[in-house]
């Protein structure tokens, strides 16, 4: 995946989130994903459809938009082409059409310049920065594996919060500036 590739995802979303319907020719000759489901991507930690792509069991890259109807069939947009899904497996489905919200691309592409790989699920915190050790195991995994760090927790901390990049920068700067401090 290049830069490029999420920036022409997310200006699909953003035309389909004015209104534009993609005909068959955009995304007709997309691979098919079959039994389908949600999961997670193993590298963004985001969203991704998981099943059959031409046999072969396969995780996608993440999802930016997607349109389902009964049984699960539709299409999706990820940050690399266009799928034609066809019958989901998944109880959890939901019939519809669903996108991203606009500032998950700047999420995205500091995700991508940061060098950015997810913490395990283990590594995920549910309690209050200043409160959830695993804040700070997940901050070491990402000290050790990104290319940028503090750009790259931003991107966690976003993720994990569901708010934009700017408001992650904010949120986690004194935890992130504390890591970096030293008393005698």
């Amino acid at each position: 995946m290049t830069r490029h590739d999420i920036e022409a995802a997310f200006e699909d979303r953003d035309r389909l989130a004015g209104g534009w319907e993609p005909s068959g020719y955009v995304w007709g000759d997309a691979p098919m994903l079959n039994r389908w489901a949600y999961g997670v991507h193993p590298t963004s930690g985001t969203m991704a459809l998981v099943g059959f792509l031409n046999g072969q069991a396969r995780t996608c890259s993440p999802v930016v938009a997607m349109l389902t109807g009964p049984g699960g069939i539709g299409w999706a947009r990820t940050l690399t082409g266009w799928l034609r899904l066809v019958l989901t497996s998944d109880e959890l489905h939901r019939q519809g059409r669903h996108l991203l919200p606009a500032h998950a691309r700047d999420i995205e592409l500091a995700a991508f310049d940061a060098g950015y790989r997810a913490p395990l699920r283990s590594l995920r915190p549910e309690g209050l920065i200043n409160t959830d050790p695993r804040w700070h195991e997940a901050a070491d995994h990402i000290d050790r594996t990104a290319q940028d760090p503090e750009t790259a927790f931003a991107v966690f901390y976003a993720r994990q919060r569901k708010v934009s990049l700017g408001e992650a920068r904010k949120a986690m700067e004194i935890f992130w500036l504390s890591r970096t401090l030293k008393f005698d």
